[in-house]
């Protein structure tokens, strides 16, 4: 996707405008005081470096100076002077031109300083503030106080003389434009932190500890521009429409109210500029725009000592932060860290500086279980990389897009809690970026909680959502509410990491989140998938085998769950698969499935699969679904889609000396097909324990090489149970609980119908190479097209010796062209083989237990050779209306007519008894026959087959639902006269 940024034409501005201001105004110096003050006019005091301004009016605590021109030159000084009990000094311009500000710019006192230009400010390069109190400079109109004077620099009067406390800023049409480009040396008054924090001594526009600094105007541009104001406040607001900002003055800082502002203007911070609250305790940062444009800049509020920090709001319609930008309230210190907020309407867009760097910063997390929290990748944070505990990071927006390598996250390295991080968007796209959740080394603290609510969620080309740990915490959990679709998309080849939504333990202690998504659509594709693991592997290298439990996986999707496809070659040389996954290579239990959904399908190598690598017991899947499809693999490696549940094998490592147990897989279906080579199964390798396979459906099928089985190496378990309806398996497609060392699992079918093409090679077996064979219990009334085959029967079949029969490497059922059930062990003995059971109630099992298609008898035997000789105590049926061909040899003719029932006709009740036993002998063979049908007979819900006929005085034969006597049945049988029985 490309995103074309909306503030290409305000870069040209940041450029021209600095460049006009610098020209139109030689003499910089310039105050000139202007006359709307009367008697208590400024003065200017003029020194050679320095100049100080003096008079002015003052109202209560309250000092007013209007001026007609207000300029600082390079290298010059200008003071306010600060009489007794003055807290807030006014200044306003009421001349048609910018103010610029290129030199120091102070008041000899504590009081706060208001600065107001229209038309513009504009702070240079080596611009800074000397003031102990706090610094607003705004392009507003006027001030407006508690008693309703304004002091206005569009319509400059004296104050009244009863002025006391300020209200609001009021804007008219088109406020001028705020710069900032100083990069003004001060001294940095930092604690020091184990970290190293990336804030020099240029420190800008700065104000003393714990002050407020605000920049409120039309556009705001922080053009390598700095402000600092260490544990204090920082605000930048850009008004586009005319209105009044109330706002509320206290010592510890400013609150803006835009409540009556429509339209907000642009922000733009570039160039390397920096907004720094950090300190003891970190300040406050709040932006309010409309478009904020944050490049290659920072915004830090930074707690670094014992003091709470107080975070940062930025609300905006859309807010775009790229190259390299930061913003942070992470604590390195025993405070806790500040809350980070950011509301946009429209979208929150965060670019990075490309995809290797976060590849390079997710490698550098799970090989040190560190990162730096300044590295490039990373935009937002809130984290604590002390004592002290963080708090939440949240997103609200319209659409939240990240790629090219952005990173946001919380975190902790401490014994405290990490901080939630929270979405709300209509739409949340990652693309090759990461949204991250994690606990760092030697931590004992858990990781914060990951919360998604939105319309539609994607994450693709390597991008990562993922809460981890390597602590002895658990990491946080990840919550999705997406009420159209989450889209797990293309893992990229080359690629050193899965396009994933995952939590992971590994390292320590630490238990893996668990993970829960509601959604209509869930569809993972190309490599993608979502994973919860106890310790930690790529591919074929498994990085750590330590871990806590794995997390718990939840996916309710009221329409579909699709996993299609594998990914190109990655950098390890294999490829990945589109998965749903519960792994653990720990000696910790893994994560449990369950998923809810009308249609899961799996095509082209889709795996849903909860695995243990040896020592820890591998977790349960249970799907309810409606209709589930395992479709295949038309993948270039021939990667087959399953459902499966496995020890000793996860992804692409195997351990043969395994010992866990493996999970259970449990589908509650209505409709289940397998084909082209998938498979649902459980397996075990060493001395690992298989689980249970245990499936509840109306229609199961299975279909070329599709299979259901449960294999073990040198442990038990591995049976199934299938209760169905209907059970087809065609084209070589299997049932089995095959062993090597260890018995046969069982099998157990409970169906109404099971069904099998003889000649397909669909087997049902529960073998044991050297153990003892299983047991299968059959419990069907009506199965079509298999065998039951004993030992004997399948190596005589196969024309082996005990020893050749005992030696073969695969089932040997499966070299039989046949299908078959069997359950017994490759080695000889009656006490080793296992048993096949056929259980019903109230039918013979041999009845059922037949080959299609099957001759009973000779049908010419019967209908096609002379019907006299077999007619004699005998009776052929006809039920239907479609006719019958000539004989059993011939195809039904496409000519034939379909007749319908025909209906009883009460208007001729009576007859004779001759008549109704058709005593005219050959004679009714010659007559005509009129079938009656009753106007409303589609009426009735079942047909009324004919039960009698009468014959009228013509001699016409008519066909009747009832017997017309009501004593005898309608018409004996009486041979032609042809006939000699």
């Amino acid at each position: 996707m490309n995103k074309k940024s909306s503030f290409a034409p305000l870069r040209l501005c940041v450029r021209l405008i600095p460049i006009y201001l610098f020209t139109a105004f030689p003499a910089l110096a310039q105050i000139i005081p202007d006359k709307t003050l009367g008697s208590e006019n400024s003065q200017i005091i003029n020194n050679s470096l320095s100049d100080n301004i003096e008079g002015g009016a003052i109202r209560g605590s309250n000092l007013f100076h209007s001026f007609q021109e207000f300029n600082v030159g390079e290298g010059r000084e200008v003071y306010f002077t600060n009489p007794n009990n003055i807290t807030n000094i006014f200044s306003r311009v009421t001349g048609s031109n910018p103010s610029n500000i290129f030199g120091t710019l102070g008041v000899l006192g504590n009081a706060n300083l208001f600065l107001l230009n229209p038309q513009g400010i504009v702070f240079g390069k080596n611009a800074q503030l000397d003031l102990r109190g706090s610094f607003f400079a705004s392009t507003a109109d006027n001030v407006v106080f508690n008693n309703g004077f304004e002091f206005s620099s569009n319509n400059p009067q004296a104050p009244l003389l009863t002025v006391n406390i300020p209200v609001g800023l009021r804007f008219r049409e088109n406020p001028g434009t705020i710069i900032n480009q100083s990069q003004a040396v001060g001294t940095l008054n930092l604690p020091q932190v184990s970290q190293d924090i990336p804030i020099s001594n240029n420190l800008g526009l700065a104000v003393d500890n714990g002050q407020s600094l605000g920049l409120i105007g039309g556009q705001i541009k922080l053009d390598n521009g700095n402000l600092t104001a260490n544990n204090g406040q920082i605000i930048l607001g850009s008004v586009a429409s005319p209105g009044l900002v109330n706002f509320t003055l206290t010592p510890q800082n400013l609150t803006l109210n835009y409540d009556n502002i429509q339209d907000f203007g642009n922000i733009e911070i570039t160039n390397n500029s920096l907004i720094n609250t950090s300190g003891i305790g970190g300040g406050q940062v709040d932006i309010k725009g409309g478009n904020i444009l944050l490049n290659s800049s920072r915004i830090f509020a930074l707690t670094l000592g014992n003091i709470d920090g107080k975070g940062i709001n930025i609300n905006a319609r859309k807010l775009r932060a790229e190259e390299g930008a930061k913003i942070s309230t992470s604590t390195f210190g025993a405070g806790t860290g500040g809350a980070l907020n950011i509301s946009t309407t429209d979208a929150v867009e965060l670019s990075g500086v490309g995809f290797p760097s976060l590849q390079n910063l997710i490698a550098t997390y799970l090989i040190s279980g560190t990162v730096n929290p300044f590295d490039l990748p990373i935009v937002l944070t809130s984290s604590s990389f002390s004592t002290g505990i963080t708090r939440d990071l949240t997103i609200e927006t319209g659409n939240l897009f990240l790629e090219n390598g952005v990173a946001i996250g919380v975190g902790t390295y401490s014994s405290q809690n990490g901080g939630k991080l929270n979405i709300r968007a209509k739409v949340v796209e990652l693309v090759s970026s990461a949204i991250n959740s994690g606990t760092f080394r030697e931590s004992t603290g858990t990781g914060g909680d990951i919360s998604i609510t939105s319309e539609q969620l994607i994450v693709r080309d390597g991008s990562t959502l993922a809460s981890l740990t390597r602590g002895e915490g658990a990491s946080g959990n990840i919550n999705i509410q997406a009420s159209e679709s989450v889209e797990v998309l293309r893992t990229p080849a080359g690629s050193v990491t899965q396009t994933l939504i995952g939590t992971t333990a590994f390292g320590s202690t630490g238990k893996a989140g668990d993970i829960t998504i509601d959604t209509k659509r869930l569809f993972a594709s190309e490599g993608a998938g979502i994973t919860l693991t106890s310790g930690a592997a790529i591919g074929n290298i498994l990085l750590n085998p330590i871990g806590g439990s794995g997390g718990n996986l939840t996916i309710r999707a009221t329409e579909s769950v699709e996993l299609d496809g594998v990914s190109g070659v990655l950098a390890n040389g294999g490829r990945s698969i589109s998965f749903l996954s519960t792994d653990t290579y720990s000696n910790s239990r893994g994560g449990d499935i369950y998923l809810s959904t009308p249609v899961l399908t799996l095509r082209n190598g889709g795996i849903i699969s909860a695995g243990s690598l040896g020592t820890g017991d591998a977790g349960n899947i249970t799907i309810d679904a409606g209709r589930v499809e395992l479709l295949g693999n038309q993948n270039p490696d021939g990667l087959n889609s399953r459902i499966q549940a496995s020890v000793g094998i996860v992804g692409d490592l195997t351990n043969p000396n395994a010992t866990a147990n493996a999970g259970s897989l449990n589908l509650n279906v209505q409709q289940l097909l397998v084909e082209n080579e998938s498979t649902i199964n459980v397996q075990a390798l060493g001395t690992g324990t298989a689980g249970s396979i245990n499936i509840i459906g109306d229609a199961i099928t299975l279909n070329n090489k599709g299979s259901i089985n449960g294999s073990t190496d040198a442990g038990g378990g591995g049976n199934i149970n299938i209760t169905a309806k209907e059970l087809q398996l065609r084209e070589s497609s299997t049932i089995t609980t095959d062993a090597g060392s260890s018995d046969g699992g069982n099998i157990s079918i409970n169906s109404d119908i099971l069904l099998a093409f003889p000649q397909e090679n669909s087997d049902i077996t529960a073998n044991a190479r050297t153990a003892q064979g299983g047991k299968v219990t059959v419990n069907v009334p009506n199965i079509f097209g298999f065998t039951a085959v004993s030992r004997e029967q399948v190596r005589d079949r196969l024309g082996l010796t005990d020893a050749q029969f005992a030696a073969l490497q695969v089932s040997p059922t499966s070299l039989l062209t046949t299908s078959d059930i069997a359950a017994i062990s490759q080695v000889s003995g009656p006490s080793l083989q296992g048993t096949v059971t056929f259980s019903t109630s109230g039918v013979n099992p041999a009845q059922g237990l037949v080959e299609i298609p099957q001759n009973v008898v000779d049908p010419n035997t019967l209908i096609a050779a002379n019907p006299c000789t077999r007619g004699a105590g005998s009776e052929f049926s006809i039920t239907g209306r479609g006719g019958v061909p000539p004989s059993p040899n011939d195809a039904l003719s496409g000519n034939s007519q379909q007749f319908a029932w025909v209906e009883g006709s009460r208007e001729q009740g009576a007859g004779s008894r001759e008549q109704g036993a058709g005593g005219r002998g050959q004679e009714f063979f010659q007559s005509p026959i009129t079938i009656s049908l009753t106007a409303g007979y589609r009426q009735h819900q079942s047909p009324i087959p004919a039960k009698g006929w009468v014959m009228n005085e013509k001699g016409e034969v008519t066909l009747l639902a009832y017997e017309p006597t009501g004593q005898f049945s309608q018409r004996s049988w009486r041979p032609f006269s042809s006939c000699t029985p």
